[in-house]
C-alpha cells in the first residue's frame, strides 16, 4: 500500500508538471468585427504552482477614444481534479486612472474566498463555495483546457469561478471537432460552449496540438458580439502558431 501511494504521488506530480508549459499568447478582440484591443497572456511555472498574466490595451481608433487597459494575474496549482485556483487580481485603467481594482484569495479546502483591501475594494469580504475546486475568470480556460486533454470523453464541465464580486457555476457542453481558420491557416479545434446562460452566449474552440490552448473566443453580451482571436503562440519548446 505504501510503495502505491508514493508511485501514485510520483505520477500525479509527473501530470502537474507536463499539464502546461510556459508559453506566451497574444489576442486580438473586437466587437462588431471591429478591432479594439490587443492583448498578451503568459504562463509561468513557480515550483508546483503556475502563474499567468494578461494585459490587454486598447489599441487603433479605439486607443484614439478612450486610453484603457486591462492587467489581471491568476495563481493556481494543479490537482486530480484540475486547475485549483490561489489568487486572482485585476486591475482596470481608463486614461492612466484606477477604475476597478479587485483581488481575491482562494481557499478550497475551507470552501471560502476571501478580497483583499484595494483603493475600490475597502472592505473585506468573505464569499461561501461548495466542495471542490475554484477558478476564477483569467485561469477558467486553461481549466477547460486541462480537462479536454485529461478526459476528451467527458461532454460536460462544471467549474465554480470566483471572479471577486461573487462565486457562481459555469456549465460548458464539448462540440466535438470543428475547423478554424486563423491568421489565413487552417485549424482542427475542439468546440465548446457555456450551457444555462442564454442572455450570455458564449462559445471557445481549443487546439489540440497546443496543449487546447483557447484559440478563438466568441460571445454575445448587451447586443454586442465580441470576438476574442489569438494571433500568436510561443511555447517555451520554441513551437509557434
Amino acid at each position: 500500500m505504501k510503495l502505491h501511494f508514493s508511485f501514485m504521488l510520483l505520477t500525479f506530480v509527473n501530470t502537474a508538471a507536463l499539464a502546461f508549459s510556459p508559453h506566451t499568447a497574444s489576442y486580438q478582440l473586437a466587437i462588431n468585427g471591429v478591432t479594439v484591443a490587443e492583448e498578451i497572456r503568459t504562463l509561468h511555472q513557480l515550483d508546483d504552482n503556475f502563474f499567468y498574466t494578461a494585459n490587454a490595451k486598447t489599441t487603433g481608433l479605439a486607443a484614439l477614444v478612450k486610453d484603457y487597459s486591462i492587467a489581471a494575474s491568476s495563481t493556481f496549482s494543479i490537482n486530480t481534479n484540475g486547475v485549483n485556483g490561489i489568487n486572482y487580481q485585476i486591475m482596470e485603467l481608463e486614461d492612466e486612472q484606477v477604475r476597478e481594482n479587485n483581488a481575491i484569495d482562494i481557499y478550497p479546502d475551507n470552501g471560502r474566498v476571501i478580497s483583499i483591501l484595494t483603493k475600490t475594494q475597502p472592505k473585506v469580504k468573505t464569499w461561501e463555495a461548495k466542495a471542490g475546486n475554484i477558478v476564477d475568470p483569467l485561469n477558467l480556460f486553461l481549466a477547460i483546457a486541462l480537462d479536454l486533454k485529461n478526459t476528451p470523453k467527458k461532454t460536460v464541465f462544471q467549474y465554480q469561478v470566483a471572479n471577486g464580486t461573487s462565486i457562481e457555476q459555469q456549465d460548458f457542453q464539448t462540440l466535438g471537432a470543428h475547423a478554424i481558420s486563423i491568421q489565413g491557416k487552417s485549424h482542427e479545434a475542439v468546440k465548446v460552449k457555456r450551457i444555462d446562460h442564454q442572455d450570455n452566449p458564449l462559445e471557445a474552440y481549443f487546439l489540440p496540438d497546443y496543449q487546447y490552448l483557447p484559440i478563438l473566443i466568441k460571445q454575445t453580451r448587451h447586443g454586442r458580439k465580441y470576438t476574442y482571436e489569438i494571433t500568436s503562440i510561443k511555447m517555451e519548446a520554441d513551437k509557434k502558431l
